[in-house]
């Protein structure tokens, strides 16, 4: 239904998802993602991952009924939990240690379900997360229990992910876009959604809103707007109860796509009764997230999360000027670690990782420079804004207590959005919908799939590569030469170092494959140039 005035010609609402797309945009992208996360989860020892131990505690505590500690002490509050999962904190002495292997880690003796009083730095968060993924525990009280919590993990984030490609299937030219979110998923967003912490939820979720957001206001379709809206809403519920400060991610991914729209387009959209009901329902999941933060007073708190032998953090007594500065002169760092360093921030990738990563953004940079103008431009400079301002500003206010705390990986969640954004709004240029469908048509399109093989088989050796340096680190340290990790002493995951390995690369070159060659355009150039925006304001159809 059109809310504008008839005189003026409607913007063509976008093509539906065949039903065939769905296997290959949605279903087989969530089973070879989750393939890939449960590969990575098997593949971390136990104490492996950042802040790991105090979330299992959290989640294996929440779903006994135990939502908040009875006391708190100086490393978090007191939860009760089967001793196989407090024993994670015993783990950790290869934590901050590349070149100690994970096999220096005490076997674990008595009996793994009994029920043991220990801490938590997380025994204040929001229970959502932990209820989702600790169930698992209820049933296998033991090491397997830690095992299943990373695995449903990595199902549900993977969902996510591939509901992104599952949108973007619907789009008039999806080719760019769905590269965008290939890139997205780098070696340290996958390696987390491997583990057993609600970051990984935030910025898989966070990705997956904003998607529903592009779609809805770049891609209008009617027939689209409930099932998009239904992602929007649940990702925006999720996410908002990940972590303390997650509402204002989700109020920045979701406001920031609307200034994409025209003030007509977006009272045209505001109309419509299931978009009312969305924002009401997100509003009173934000609400409830932010009660428990200010309930439990999670944000007040900061106990380490990490072994004893964790530095301390440094920073303490700075002011907000110098905490917000000195983060955003280690933004080089801060890059990397979103890339990927990996285990407890101790396993540095090779260098052809960070540079294959760094040469995906600058194609992107470079393709907005040469088809971006107008509202677009606005719109991604806001966004970029919000990736390299945001971060300092929250470290600013908290530097002087705490210090420097602030990972790379709390950042993905701004930065996954921007490389998407940056993908969508070159791929709904006008300016690029012209060169694909102009006198060198057929020169455009050599030029863009060449681009996609190559983007997609950096993507799958820059994973796999990540893959096995992380192993290497964990089987047999960093320092070891590379055959070391199959030696008899060397630590190995339950699946073993080199079927491991193997179903990773091949898992990892199906997912890049299967992007690049179902994330191609449908229609021919011409159709979608077509297809374009008119310059003038034209009423969108929902």
């Amino acid at each position: 239904m059109t809310f504008e005035p008839s005189a003026v010609a409607p913007r063509p609402t976008a093509p539906t998802t065949p039903r065939r797309s769905v296997v290959a945009l949605f279903l087989l992208p969530w089973l070879l993602l989750s393939i890939l996360g449960a590969l990575w989860a098997l593949a971390t020892p136990i104490g492996g991952s950042p802040d790991e131990p105090a979330h299992v505690v959290k989640a294996a505590s929440v779903v006994r009924g135990e939502l908040l500690p009875a006391t708190m002490i100086a490393e978090g509050g007191v939860l009760h939990a089967p001793a196989v999962f407090a024993d994670e904190f015993e783990q950790g002495c290869f934590a901050f240690y590349p070149d100690i292997p994970a096999s220096c880690a005490p076997a674990f003796t008595g009996d793994p379900s009994e029920i043991v009083e220990t801490h938590s730095a997380a025994s204040l968060y929001n229970p959502v997360y932990y209820w989702l993924v600790g169930w698992p525990s209820l049933a296998l009280p033991d090491v397997n229990g830690i095992f299943a919590m990373r695995i449903v993990s990595a199902v549900l984030t993977s969902f996510f992910l591939a509901a992104c490609f599952w949108m973007i299937g619907s789009w008039r030219t999806r080719r760019v876009p769905s590269l965008g979110v290939l890139v997205a998923i780098t070696p340290m967003a996958l390696y987390l959604m491997g583990t057993v912490n609600p970051n990984a939820l935030e910025f898989t979720g966070g990705l997956a809103m904003f998607a529903g957001m592009l779609s809805i206001v770049l891609e209008p379709n009617p027939k689209l707007l409930g099932s998009r809206l239904a992602i929007v809403v649940v990702a925006a519920a999720l996410v908002s109860n990940t972590r303390g400060i997650s509402p204002l991610w989700v109020a920045v991914l979701l406001v920031l796509p609307l200034i994409l729209l025209t003030l007509r387009e977006l009272g045209a959209l505001f109309k419509r009764p299931s978009v009312i009901i969305s924002v009401l329902l997100i509003v009173i999941t934000a609400v409830f997230s932010i009660w428990w933060t200010l309930k439990s007073n999670s944000l007040g708190t900061g106990p380490s999360t990490a072994p004893e032998t964790t530095p301390t953090s440094h920073g303490v007594g700075l002011s907000p000027i110098e905490g917000f500065f000195g983060l955003l002169g280690d933004f080089y760092l801060q890059l990397r670690q979103m890339i990927g360093i990996l285990g407890w921030l101790d396993t540095t990738l090779h260098p052809v990782v960070y540079l294959a990563w760094y040469a995906f953004m600058l194609v992107l940079v470079a393709g907005v420079a040469i088809f971006v103008r107008g509202r677009k431009l606005v719109f991604l400079i806001a966004l970029a804004a919000a990736f390299f301002l945001l971060p300092p500003l929250i470290q600013a206010f908290y530097v002087t207590k705490g210090g420097f705390i602030w990972q790379g990986r709390y950042t993905l969640i701004l930065l996954m959005p921007l490389l998407l954004g940056m993908a969508a709004c070159i791929a709904a240029s006008p300016r690029f919908l012209r060169w694909v469908a102009g006198v060198r048509a057929h020169r455009a399109s050599v030029l863009l799939t060449v681009l996609g093989i190559g983007m997609g088989a950096a993507w799958a050796v820059g994973i796999a590569y990540g893959f096995i340096t992380t192993m290497h680190r964990f089987t047999s340290g960093y320092a070891s030469v590379w055959g070391a990790m199959l030696e008899p002493g060397a630590w190995a995951p339950p699946l073993g170092t080199v079927l491991t390995i193997v179903l990773f690369a091949l898992a990892a070159a199906a997912f890049a494959a299967n992007i690049v060659i179902a994330g191609r355009d449908r229609r021919p150039p011409a159709a979608a140039l077509s297809s374009a925006p008119a310059a003038s304001p034209a009423p969108v159809q929902y």
